[in-house]
Order: C-alpha cells, then structure tokens, then sequence
C-alpha cells in the first residue's frame, strides 16, 4: 500500500500559495502493521504501524505524525522512532559492468612513450576517484555486488558477495586488460542480468560505466531491447554512465535499454555519478507509529477494516494510504469491577489480650460475656480523592466455634460496604470455596490468599495466586499488616 504526494504551488495572475518543502517533489509512503511481539510484556499492547517514505525530507522524528481524516474519534499518533535506510532490513543488491578494453582503460604504465599504440586511459585516475564512494555502507546489513567487466568477453572479476567488497582496488592494475580490444557490453550486462536474478534481496540495481558501444552495434540494439525487458521484470533500476576518453566515437547504442544514461569527461565524473546512483537507492528512511498512545487516550480504531491514514511530515500531509487495521484490538477499559480494596480493621491491644486469653489460656474463669456485634451505621462513601484509610468498625462474636477478631469491608465492586467476618487464626479470600470470603473476579484465584490473625496482629500470605496480592500498590507474598495499609486483589 503506498501513497504518492507532489506538492505544488499555484499561479492564477499572482501567486497565490506559499511554495511548501514538499514543492516539485514526489513522495511515496508504504504502511504495514506490526504485531505485538508474543510476550508477557507485550502481547496485550497494541499493534504498530511501520511506515517506509521514499523521496521526503530530512526532518526530525517529533515532526511525523500520524492522522486519519474521516475517523470518527479525531486522533494525532506521534512517531516514536525514525531509522535511516542503512538502518533498515530492505538490503541492495548491485551489479557494476565496466567497460575492460586496453584502450579505454589505458596502458601507459607498460607501453612505451613512442608507441603509436600507448593510451592513457581512465583506469588509474578512476581508481583514485572512487576510493570517494562509500560502497561499503551503501545499503543495509546484508547488502551484496558484484563487479564485471568486458572486453572481447565477459568475465567476473569480483564474484557476488558483501558489497563492501567493492571498492576501487577492485579494478586490478592495466595489465589485467591488456591485449582486450573487444566491447562486448552487450554480453556483460546480459551475465550481470543473470547475477541479479539469481540473488536475494529487496532491491536491485545495474550500473553500467562505458562508452556507449558494442562490438555490433546493429544486433546491440535489438538484443539490448530485450534485456530491457528482462530488467523490469526483474525490478532491476538501470542506470549507465558514458566516458568516451581516447575512443572514437562509435555510436551509441546503450541508449536502447537506458536512456537517460549520464555522460562524463573525467574520472571525477564517473566517481560522482556512482555516488549519486547509491545515494537515489538510499532515498529513504522509516518511521514506527504506535497503534495507540496511553497518555493521550488517542488512536485508530483497531477493527480489522481497511482505513485511510495520512502521515503529516512537519506541516505538509501526504496522500492518503489504505491500510487494513488487524488485528482486531480494544483499548483497556479505565476502572470497573473488579479491583478491590479491602480495609483492614486493626484490633488493639485489649482484643489481641483477648484472644491469647481465650484461644491459649484454657479454660478459666468466664470473662465478661462480649458484647454482640453492633449493626453499623452506614459509611459515607470514600471520596475518590486520596489515599483510603483503615477504618475499626468493631469486633467480637463467635461463628462456628471461631472468634471472630474483625471484619473486612470492601470499598469497590458489587459487595462494596458489606462486612465479611476475619476469624482467628486464619480467613481465606478466593472465588471459591473452601474460601471463607468468596468473590466474584475473573482475575483472583480459587484460593488468592489468606490473612493470619496472631497475638502479633496480622500477616497478608499469598496463596499462590496467578495476579499476585498488592499492599499499598507494591507486590507481596507475605506481609505483616498495621493501620491503613490498603490490600488491592484481582487484575483490573
């Protein structure tokens, strides 16, 4: 999925339109989604989406934003990354062809200075230019080449492999062409086509440095024809680059598979125009979207149908591009049942006498009868504002031969200010029996914990629960409990 932007100014009389960065220029964006990664960090967060912009400018990653115009809930999604091209996973895979005849590439090194037949070519001054050109860091990790060169044959002279492996040292010297006075460019572009074609990788290119001719230039043309198809096909980009040197001038046929080949005079030429070919491959750079963003609330609508988005870069927008928004996925609800808060009531010191006196003591004298637990009057609701205080509501009686040393009191959910009774020795809170508090929470467990009643107050113990027991928000297996601590239970 892509989408083109040209961005231009009008002119009706007078200008009327303020020429923007994006003006003469062509960007194309490409949208894809990223899947949470499967863990338990991350497989419940949203998706991502991925965005590759071919031809935009350089700007800074906190100028992509990303909207979509016809949602019914507005959104503006900020970029949190932005990687260059080498950054990415789109590898380059890139055939050089050079022209490999004597006279072209030069023999004054051996030819002496009287010989009729002595040229100086472009070899040496070329070797030197392009140690200019950053093949190594060209393209991404993974990125490959291959160098070939012709003369009255075709031959490999590095096979292909990491494109770092070219470079200018690669040429070789002149006597590795020397006594080559064919021009079978037609035959190297064809073995560099097959090279191609036989590799891996996102992206490919053939770059074609020559003087424009061939051996048979007639039948050139036509089989140059074909191989022009053969190349998009293939997707391969072509490109040539022509330096005549010393050649006469024997036409030019390369122009029937690429047209708009670039001419040169020197060596300098030729090393820019190579650096300018790589730096085109890398006309890009890519941006992650995040499919929802926490702090603002804000985000697409995550329903698995297609929608239009549109990727601001600064203050200029890109044509629309259709993306599918799958999977499916909800943006977690905030509050609801069930989080409880259970407040403890903490006895003092005359009912932990108490209880040593009646659990431990034996039988003694009667104490005075206790008096029955009191019906409380009803609380005045928490106010949301501030942390919840412990609150003592009473304590006493006896239920099926227990004590009972205290109550608990949720603050939440649907048993919101109902007592539940907390009896000595032990209470156990789950969503089932032999729980002694049962509660209805799809994130508790069958027996989530138990709170441990002691002539030395109260102890918190986690019953091997899957969401684990919370006091005063922090995690706790086991924890001895004193006034307004705030026990949280369940998931959400």
């Amino acid at each position: 999925m892509r989408a083109r932007l040209v961005a231009l100014f009008t002119v009706l009389g007078l200008v009327v339109g303020v020429t923007p960065a994006f003006a003469q220029a062509q960007v194309e964006v490409f949208l894809t989604v990223k899947a949470p990664e499967q863990n338990a960090k991350d497989k419940d967060s949203a998706p991502q989406i991925e965005a590759t912009v071919v031809g935009g400018p350089t700007v800074p990653v906190d100028k992509f934003t990303l909207v979509e115009p016809g949602a019914k809930v507005p959104y503006v999604i900020k970029a949190t990354n932005l990687r260059p091209f080498t950054a990415g996973t789109e590898t380059i895979a890139v055939a050089f062809v050079f022209n490999g005849q004597e006279v072209w590439i030069g023999n004054d090194d051996y030819e002496p200075e009287e010989s009729p037949a002595r040229y100086l070519g472009i070899l040496k001054n070329l070797k030197t230019a392009l140690q200019t050109v950053p093949f190594a860091t060209a393209g991404p990790a993974g990125s490959k080449g291959v160098l070939i060169s012709y003369g009255d044959k075709a031959e490999v002279k590095i096979p292909m492999g990491p494109l770092a492996n070219i470079n200018a040292e690669a040429l070789g010297s002149q006597k590795d062409y020397h006594k080559k006075f064919g021009t079978a460019m037609v035959e190297g572009i064809r073995l560099a086509l097959a090279e191609l074609h036989n590799v891996t990788a996102s992206r490919k290119a053939l770059v074609v440095v020559c003087d424009g001719s061939d051996t048979n230039p007639d039948a050139a043309k036509a089989q140059l024809a074909d191989l022009k198809k053969q190349a998009a096909q293939d997707k391969i980009q072509t490109f040539a680059i022509i330096f005549k040197g010393q050649l006469p001038d024997a036409g030019n046929v390369i122009g029937t598979m690429i047209p708009n080949a670039t001419t040169v005079d020197n060596a300098e030429g030729i090393a820019t125009a190579v650096k300018a070919i790589l730096s085109r491959m890398a006309d890009r750079y890519y941006l992650t979207f995040p499919g929802y963003d926490p702090k603002t609330k804000q985000g697409p609508l995550w329903d698995g149908k297609s929608h239009d988005l549109v990727i601001k870069i600064d203050k200029d927008e890109t044509d629309p591009v259709t993306l599918t928004l799958s999977p499916v996925w909800n943006a977690p609800k905030k509050g609801g049942f069930p989080w409880w808060i259970l407040v403890i009531a903490i006895v003092g010191l005359l009912l932990l006498i108490i209880i040593i006196a009646k659990v431990f003591g034996g039988k003694k004298e009667a104490p005075a009868p206790m008096p029955m637990p009191m019906a409380m009057a009803p609380m005045e609701a928490p106010k949301p504002a501030g942390p919840m205080k412990t609150v003592m509501i009473g304590v006493g009686g006896d239920q099926d031969g227990f004590p009972v040393v205290g109550w608990l009191v949720p603050l939440n959910g649907q048993d919101a200010y109902k007592t539940f009774r907390c009896r000595s020795g032990g209470t156990k809170i789950g969503t089932a029996p032999p729980s002694d508090i049962v509660v209805n929470d799809g994130f508790m467990s069958t027996e989530h914990c138990q709170i441990n009643a002691s002539p030395a107050g109260f102890t918190l113990v986690d019953g091997g629960s899957t969401n684990g027991c919370y006091v005063n928000d922090r995690k706790v297996a086991k924890h001895d409990l004193v006034d307004n601590d705030v026990i949280t239970l369940g998931k959400t």
